[in-house]
């Protein structure tokens, strides 16, 4: 009897060691596809901002999927080929500074939200920091922006 009793103790701690270990081992990728997705969300939204920043309409409108949606903080909105013809944001020469970057994705969905400090302009209108909020599809291997949001405050 006390053999029976140790051979089941000694399958109960295999069981939880291997619980553990088979646990330990899942969370490993998890935390690994977490950093690359950050990574991924962090290019993506540079080349977004960095796009937006040359004021190169060719450079934007080759980053916009063909479905794009913008809303601005004074609450207009465009599609893709509204945005491209509109007053298109101006910014200092040492660009915006990105932080509070969280990145959610799934497949080839990737969801930014980040807040930009841009000391940027739009036509009279200056906005200095300002939460967004941009949504990436990949396509052909690029991520492509399906939609962005402007959370800001434009002081007048």
């Amino acid at each position: 009897m006390i053999r029976t009793l140790d051979a089941i103790a000694v399958i109960r701690l295999w069981f939880v060691a291997l619980t553990g270990v088979a646990f330990f081992a899942m969370a490993l990728p998890a935390n690994a596809q977490d950093a690359t997705l950050q990574a991924e969300g962090e290019a993506a939204v540079q080349a977004w901002v960095g796009a937006v920043v040359s004021g190169d309409v060719d450079r934007i409108e080759a980053i916009l999927a063909p479905e794009f949606q913008i809303v601005r903080a004074d609450g207009s909105a465009y599609d893709k080929d509204e945005y491209l013809q509109s007053i298109l944001p101006r910014f200092p020469e040492d660009g915006p500074k990105m932080s509070e970057l969280v990145v959610t994705g799934h497949g080839d969905l990737l969801v930014a939200r980040y807040v930009l400090t841009t000391g940027g302009v739009r036509g009279d209108e200056e906005e200095s920091e300002a939460p967004r909020l941009t949504v990436f599809r990949k396509q052909d291997g690029a991520w492509l922006v399906v939609s962005h949001a402007n959370f800001g405050l434009i002081a007048k």
